[in-house]
């Protein structure tokens, strides 16, 4: 079945693996992307690749990571850092970007705030993204949109989320039954993004959509 935010990590990380699980995430952080193997391995000095694909399949197999062998980058952290923020009574951080057309990674990175009470939007943890594409304008959602989330890691059958797939983020009306995940465009020259039960681990809800600030006019949009 469809797996929320967080995964659980039953087993203890070596503190080689956890300076290496470190590593890999800080540089996701840093870049949006994660380090090669070769990249690890210089940062760690080891004498070869294998001394790397050892340790790093001892921390996917603790639950801590997902290997793509097909993937020079092809390290997904079983749970990506999510940005962290303390809540302000009169603003709400803006974090990046989100997709609504194509998924492009959201960069993790506090880039500015809004100066809106949290509360206009429902209050709780609310974080903002930049909408780039037009899938969802059937919503009201345009490209060049703010878009505010609610910070959650499940919604309800057929709200809007902020959707990470690996390592993008996109925006889009999420279906989910025993058979598959579905992320609905509201738009029809936008195909949907369809997942078999077996694929849907590879997915997490960072948000429900909120509501959007409309840059052009300077508009608030529940």
């Amino acid at each position: 079945v469809f797996r929320c935010m967080c995964e659980t990590i039953v087993k203890s990380l070596t503190d080689k693996q956890s300076k290496i699980y470190e590593f890999i995430g800080a540089w996701q952080m840093e870049n949006g992307y994660p380090p090669t193997q070769k990249e690890i391995r210089d940062h760690f000095g080891f004498g070869s690749l294998n001394a790397v694909r050892s340790h790093l399949g001892l921390i996917e197999k603790k639950g801590y990571i997902r290997l793509n062998c097909g993937k020079a980058r092809g390290i997904q952290l079983a749970s990506l850092p999510v940005p962290t923020f303390k809540q302000q009574e009169n603003f709400i951080p803006l974090l990046g970007r989100i997709a609504a057309g194509v998924p492009i990674w959201a960069e993790q990175n506090f880039e500015d705030h809004l100066p809106i009470p949290p509360s206009l939007f429902g209050g709780g943890e609310l974080f903002a993204l930049h909408v780039s594409g037009d899938s969802m304008t059937g919503a009201g959602i345009r490209n060049g949109d703010i878009a505010v989330i609610q910070r959650r890691d499940c919604v309800e059958n057929g709200e809007i989320a902020a959707v990470l797939i690996e390592q993008e983020v996109t925006l889009k009306r999420v279906y989910l039954s025993s058979e598959s995940l579905v992320l609905k465009s509201e738009n029809p020259t936008f195909e949907d993004l369809k997942f078999a039960a077996g694929k849907s681990d590879l997915i997490r809800i960072l948000g429900r959509y909120r509501g959007i600030v409309r840059t052009g006019n300077n508009r608030y949009c529940l």
